[in-house]
């Protein structure tokens, strides 16, 4: 170890595609005019808890290079992820929508097999590709798969199948179609299929750093969008025996340590590339940690929409214009990632639809952002509306057990809404709703402006992807394949 998304119609997408080859047959041989931006390293960790890095206060898992990446850039201790489960995360963060907006509120697998990244959502890598850029999704894809997807052998998913990220704007699709099975198995596709029946949870990691460095290295004339998703640390706990039993924190931090690795990896081929100056490199995670990681001061974890449940590391440096050492609490969240990435690609943002994140690229270059702190953010587990929070408030929604998700980890009753203070109480351990009825009433208004729109357990908001026949799994379980009774996929989250 070398260190401890309304269908649109079709013109649009016509136009992005006709836009992006334009670009590639103007940019052969030479950077594309059109493309201005910064390349671009978007790492996404899976499972990965606030409290697991040693630069978000881990003291037992021993990450070298994101302490480094964090140093030499800026480190957000307010940011969080759009749902306590992998699935709608990455789906906000690809289209910088909310989950219901988007058609993802569930992680997919199981009674969800049918649902996915529908083709009419706008990616980032979409946005980007029209404007030169070479795009690649490296890791756990997670989106969806096809009607003749082969469970077993993961043959039938290729660049002309519904839910491809190939589909979805990106040049190269190299990884995992979702979770692997139980035993570390996991077949390993690139493009139009298996290039690897027996590739192994406890060395995939390798595989996609290679991989990604690869593809940043291929093509110096257009710069790149490389989304890195990794699937660690992620069940299964299994360590690449090259880092087996180096990590005082167990299996579980050998597993992160990898992942700090291969952030290494990225870092130094970026260096040595002579690229880092014009690379923006981003790490964060899908959500929090589960039973083997750490929230730090944070409660719940993974399944929750408590603060450990969607609140996540999030680091971000581009040497010649993020001041080295910034540490920020603005209230940021995945969905400004869209935005960012696409202002400072030069992209325009889609005016056919909401978009709901913000351009950060001010706050990076240590501007301010006006309103950035009282927005307001909705905690959505599935379809229930859970928590309600702008600024230092966040109320906790009054549930019960029929509105609940399968995955749910957190309060599965609540009667009367808590209010919690999480300037003074990040732990969310002091219910002031009696002492504050007026912030009660005016979050409560705000969670049913929310539920109107995004939509609840018992009914469809007005910009909501429909999804009825796939909203409820305790009562409709018609949807599961019969090719899948060896797992039930998006069971294990």
């Amino acid at each position: 170890m070398q260190s401890s998304h309304d269908n649109v119609a079709l013109t649009r997408r016509e136009f992005i595609l006709l836009t992006t080859f334009a670009a590639a047959i103007h940019g052969a041989g030479c950077r594309s005019t059109n493309a201005t931006g910064p390349n671009i390293v978007l790492i996404f960790a899976d499972d990965l808890g606030y409290g697991d890095l040693g630069c978000y206060g881990s003291e037992t898992i021993r990450t070298p290079y994101l302490d480094r990446l964090a140093a030499e850039g800026i480190r957000f201790t307010d940011f969080r992820s759009l749902c306590s489960v992998c699935s709608p995360s990455r789906a906000a963060l690809l289209t910088g929508r909310y989950p219901s907006r988007c058609g993802v509120p569930f992680a997919l697998g199981g009674v969800y097999s049918d649902l996915g990244l529908q083709e009419s959502e706008v990616t980032v890598a979409e946005l980007v590709r029209a404007q030169g850029y070479r795009t690649a999704c490296v890791g756990k894809w997670h989106l969806g798969i096809p009607s003749d997807f082969d469970f077993k052998t993961h043959e039938g998913f290729t660049a002309r199948s519904e839910f491809h990220p190939a589909r979805q704007g990106f040049d190269l699709f190299y990884g995992m179609v979702g979770n692997s099975h139980p035993d570390g198995s996991t077949p390993l596709l690139e493009n139009d299929g298996v290039v690897d029946p027996d590739a192994h949870i406890t060395t995939i990691t390798e595989h996609f750093t290679q991989r990604a460095i690869e593809f940043m290295l291929a093509d110096r004339h257009h710069p790149f969008l490389i989304y890195l998703s990794h699937t660690r640390p992620h069940a299964p706990w299994m360590a690449n025996p090259r880092f087996a039993g180096h990590s005082p924190a167990g299996v579980y931090g050998d597993m992160v340590e990898e992942i700090d690795w291969s952030a290494g990896r990225i870092l130094d081929a970026l260096d040595e590339s002579g690229l880092a100056a014009d690379t923006l490199v981003i790490f964060t995670s899908d959500n929090g940690p589960g039973p083997n990681g750490s929230a730090g001061p944070f409660r719940g974890g993974k399944g929750s929409t408590f603060e450990g449940g969607m609140r996540v590391p999030c680091i971000m440096r581009w040497p010649v214009r993020i001041e080295a050492g910034t540490v920020s609490g603005a209230m940021v969240n995945a969905m400004d990632m869209l935005p960012t990435i696409s202002s400072l690609a030069g992209a325009a943002l889609p005016t056919d639809r909401k978009v709901d994140g913000r351009d950060l690229s001010p706050l990076l270059f240590g501007e301010g952002i006006q309103g950035i702190d009282n927005r307001v953010f909705y905690y959505y587990n599935g379809v229930n509306l859970q928590a309600v929070r702008e600024g230092r408030w966040k109320l906790h929604l009054p549930r019960s057990p029929q509105m609940l998700v399968w995955w749910e980890s957190g309060l599965r009753e609540l009667e009367q809404p808590l209010l919690y203070d999480l300037q003074a109480d990040p732990g969310e351990t002091q219910d002031l709703a009696s002492a504050h009825p007026e912030i009660v009433e005016r979050l409560m208004a705000e969670a049913a402006r929310a539920r109107a729109e995004l939509g609840s357990w018992d009914k469809t908001g007005t910009d909501q992807l429909p999804i009825t026949h796939l909203m409820d799994d305790r009562r409709s379980l018609r949807h599961l394949r019969s090719q899948q009774d060896h797992q039930a996929m998006g069971r294990d989250l």
